[in-house]
């Protein structure tokens, strides 16, 4: 579009990798040198990394013009591929008439070709680009085509080119097989601003331009903007010659390379300025976290240290606590006890029925033995047993001597006998008298017949 107005026989920016754009610089002649040596003594693998935009891509196509006739090539520009579609790939670009179904449908036909190539004297290269998007299984297979050799001389050169990420991929454990493997390697750097101001030049006068279309404070701009990468500089020197073929200047201004700057979305170190038609959408503040399921989720320092804090009030509370205090809560423990035993089964003391001396004395009375369903209806509730105080035992007016029972019990005996005969008159022999040992319950059976009469 602007070729005629600058008086160029072609565009001197297109982004296409023309090697006959190719400006040598010191690197890029290091570079190209290094890999044409590589390639021609049959080194095997050799490695060439770089930014993207580095030219790359540029060098490797010069590579492959300058070894023509001396080599066969072969360029894999993308080897995001299985494994037996890069086998069908690399046979159809070394010109194998064969059909890939197997490994084996492959592997010999290239040993072949390899063989013939060595009595031709001729190398064979291998060019994979995009390296870095090659996967683990694949650069297995890569590594083990270099297996095809003899014992005088490599037969086959694979030259791996990619981007600074891919050296990583090459540290990786699983590949330091294929990293002791390759012999040459070669990294490209961004050029300076002397090396920018060359490259436009050197482009322009590939072109065919007669004068210096860029002034030097434009170039400095160019600079700044790239960075040194060549694929930058492409970029906005293009859009610099467009705008200024527009307002029919000749010569390219700091002014316009600026104000392509701006239209450009975006660098390679900043980001392009904010506007008010553009919005940019906040960056999130929180990120997402996967949720850590914790075996005991209640167990913390926290209530660790609270529980410890709290045996250590109550075991200080227990030990200073006064001895009548202690008595009591034993007591309220046992009585306790004895209250919720019989819920599970176990009569009480209070449940269980009196046996005394009179009662075990008279065989023919039998036993009370209160039934389950019985025992059942008498069981209080635990609650109404805790709460209930036991009954208060009669008083008993006992006499001090045996002799003071002897007189008590007398007329009791004779009126028991005789009930017509008054009280005062029955008199009662020693013999009459109670056994001391049944005195009291004697005295107790007396007490109950007295209400009655």
């Amino acid at each position: 579009m602007y070729e005629s107005f600058y008086g160029l026989t072609k565009k001197p920016f297109q982004i296409t990798t023309d090697p006959s754009f190719l400006w040598m610089g010191k690197k890029h002649r290091e570079a190209l040198s290094t890999l044409k040596y590589g390639v021609m003594d049959n080194k095997g693998f050799l490695l060439l990394t770089g930014e993207v935009g580095t030219g790359k891509t540029t060098l490797i196509n010069r590579l492959v013009e300058d070894i023509q006739g001396k080599a066969y090539t072969a360029k894999i520009p993308d080897p995001g591929l299985s494994k037996y579609d890069f086998y069908r790939m690399v046979s159809r670009y070394f010109g194998l008439p064969i059909e890939v179904r197997t490994k084996s449908d492959f592997l010999e036909p290239f040993s072949r070709f390899l063989n013939d190539a060595h009595e031709e004297k001729k190398s064979v290269l291998l060019l994979i680009d995009e390296a870095q998007r090659l996967k683990h299984d694949l650069m297995e297979e890569i590594r083990l085509l270099s297996n095809l050799e003899r014992q005088d001389a490599k037969l086959l050169n694979i030259f791996f080119v990619g981007q600074n990420e891919f050296n990583s991929i090459l540290m990786q454990p699983e590949n330091r097989a294929l990293m002791r493997r390759i012999t040459i390697t070669y990294n490209i750097d961004p050029l300076d601003q002397a090396e920018t101001c060359e490259y436009i030049r050197h482009r322009l006068k590939t072109a065919g331009a007669g004068y210096e279309i860029f002034s030097s404070a434009a170039m400095e701009a160019v600079f700044e903007f790239s960075n040194g990468y060549p694929r930058q500089i492409n970029i906005i020197c293009d859009l610099a010659m467009f705008f200024s073929s527009q307002v029919s200047r000749r010569t390219i201004s700091p002014k316009i390379v600026n104000q392509c700057r701006e239209r450009i979305s975006f660098s390679v170190e900043e980001l392009p300025a904010e506007t008010n038609h553009m919005h940019r959408v906040p960056a999130p503040k929180t990120y997402y976290q996967p949720i850590k399921r914790e075996r005991w989720p209640w167990f913390t320092a926290a209530r660790v240290m609270g529980a410890a804090v709290v045996l250590l009030v109550l075991g200080s509370g227990v030990y200073f606590t006064p001895d009548p205090l202690k008595d009591r809560a034993r007591r309220w423990v046992r009585e306790t006890y004895h209250t919720y035993l019989p819920v599970f089964g176990k009569p009480s003391a209070m449940e269980q029925p009196v046996v005394n001396a009179s009662t075990s004395a008279k065989p023919d009375v039998p036993a009370v033995v209160p039934d389950a369903s019985h025992q059942a209806v008498k069981t209080p509730l635990a609650a109404e047993r805790l709460l209930r105080m036991p009954n208060r035992p009669p008083d008993l007016d006992l006499p001090e001597t045996i002799d003071d029972l002897a007189r008590e019990s007398a007329p009791a005996a004779q009126s028991a006998a005789d009930p017509e005969t008054p009280a005062a008159v029955v008199t009662t022999s020693a013999a009459d008298l109670p056994d001391p040992a049944d005195a009291i319950d004697w005295l107790l059976n007396k007490r109950k017949q007295e209400p009655s009469r």
